[in-house]
Parts: structure tokens; C-alpha cells; sequence
């Protein structure tokens, strides 16, 4: 019972986290703005998470699996919000980062492979992605 509280707190605190931090993704007018910015994500990453985006752009593919049944927070819907966060830190109006872009596209893409579910609009992110790139 106390397992399963504890991994429902952990999964709610990251899903939080990570909304907040999409949250701070706002349209940056300037590259000064945009560095700021993932200065602020990195720290509160590393912070609530224990790692920042230089790992998650790292880390690789073929070890997703490990990374994140690591952390019982990490859900399927978790790490889609996760991707939420890089698309809009790669998506930028004055300039393309296509490593942001490529880790969101891989992260969709593991979701979409390992929750065997069917998702009308990771479909259409992952489209996009791949129209991007």
C-alpha cells in the first residue's frame, strides 16, 4: 500500500513538473530569452528528476528502457509530456534545434511502440517531427 502511494505521488509530481516547465516554454523573442529559459529547465530537471537535458539528449535510444522504469515516475504519459517539452524547446521561432526535435521524435515514437496504444495526436506529432526533420 505505502509502495504503491509513494509510486502514485512519484508519477503525479513529474506529470506536474513537467507541465510547468512546458509551461515556461513561452515564444522567446530573443536567443538570450530562449537560453535563459533552458537555463531554468535544466535546473528544475536536474532538481525534481536528477537529470537535466544533456542527459535525456544523450542517453540512448536503446537504453529508454532502463532509464525510465529507474524512476517510477515516468509513465507513458510522462515521458509524451517529456516530448511535449523538447518539441517546444526545439520548435523555436527564430531557430530549429534539430537535436530537441530528433529526442522528441524517438521519445513519441518509444511511447508509441511500447504502450501499444493508438494516439490520434502523438500520431500527428510524430508526422510533424518527421516533416521537420
Amino acid at each position: 500500500m505505502y509502495q504503491k502511494d509513494f509510486i502514485l505521488r512519484e508519477i503525479e509530481k513529474i506529470s506536474i513538473m513537467l507541465q510547468y516547465l512546458i509551461g515556461k516554454v513561452i515564444p522567446s523573442k530573443t536567443i538570450q530569452e530562449q537560453q535563459t529559459t533552458e537555463e531554468l529547465i535544466n535546473k528544475e530537471l536536474q532538481e525534481q528528476y536528477g537529470n537535466d537535458l544533456n542527459f535525456i539528449l544523450n542517453v540512448n535510444v536503446t537504453d529508454f528502457d532502463c532509464v525510465f522504469s529507474k524512476n517510477n515516475g515516468f509513465t507513458f504519459n510522462n515521458i509524451e509530456l517529456l516530448a511535449d517539452l523538447l518539441f517546444t524547446l526545439g520548435n523555436n521561432e527564430y531557430s530549429k534545434n534539430m537535436n530537441y526535435l530528433q529526442r522528441a521524435f524517438e521519445l513519441y515514437t518509444y511511447v508509441a511502440i511500447k504502450s501499444k496504444t493508438f494516439s490520434f495526436e502523438r500520431a500527428n506529432k510524430i508526422n510533424t517531427l518527421k516533416t521537420l526533420l
